[in-house]
């Protein structure tokens, strides 16, 4: 099972051409996690697997609380984390996925700690594929500085981040 993060606007769009390029043979089950409020991803969704026909693909939408929703007080971010915390630790621990594949939406974040520690914890390694968005060209994001340190591949899309982070992979165009 794969596990594919969305988070709204651009994040999706990104990640729905980057999903034009997974093995659906391989990935015959999969987990989209999304942001609760976030319609659009829900829409994507539909429309991505609208198109596969095969009988033997199943896929689950998990609805997660935002871990920081735009706006809100530094304050309060922490209780917004944990009560995403939770509910991705039941999604993942309930459908135990063999991948993550995600590009920055703050969730994302959430769900590579909840991968890690299954990892730490010798429940299951599940591998972290993060790919930064097209648009940073200089820096990372703030999810993206998190995730670094986690992924097992991360990716950039801009060769000036790799002076930055080295352990990074370029792979122009993939967007």
């Amino acid at each position: 099972m794969l596990c594919i993060v969305l988070g709204s606007g651009g994040h999706t769009a990104e990640m729905v051409r980057l999903l034009s390029g997974v093995d659906f043979d391989r990935y015959s089950r999969r987990l989209y996690i999304v942001g609760d409020t976030d319609v659009i991803s829900l829409d994507q969704i539909g429309i991505l697997e609208s198109r596969r026909d095969d009988e033997k693909d199943e896929y689950f939408v998990g609805r997660v609380p935002r871990s920081r929703r735009v706006g809100q007080p530094w304050l309060t971010t922490p209780i917004s984390i944990l009560q995403c915390f939770g509910q991705v630790t039941r999604l993942m621990y309930q459908h135990m996925p063999d991948a993550v594949l995600c590009n920055g939406p703050g969730n994302c974040v959430v769900v590579c700690v909840v991968a890690t520690i299954a990892r730490v914890l010798g429940v299951k390694r599940i591998p972290i594929i993060y790919v930064e968005s097209f648009a940073r060209v200089n820096t990372l994001s703030l999810s993206g500085k998190i995730v670094y340190l986690l992924a097992d591949r991360f990716i950039v899309q801009w060769p000036d981040i790799l002076q930055k982070y080295p352990q990074a992979e370029h792979v122009p165009n993939l967007v």
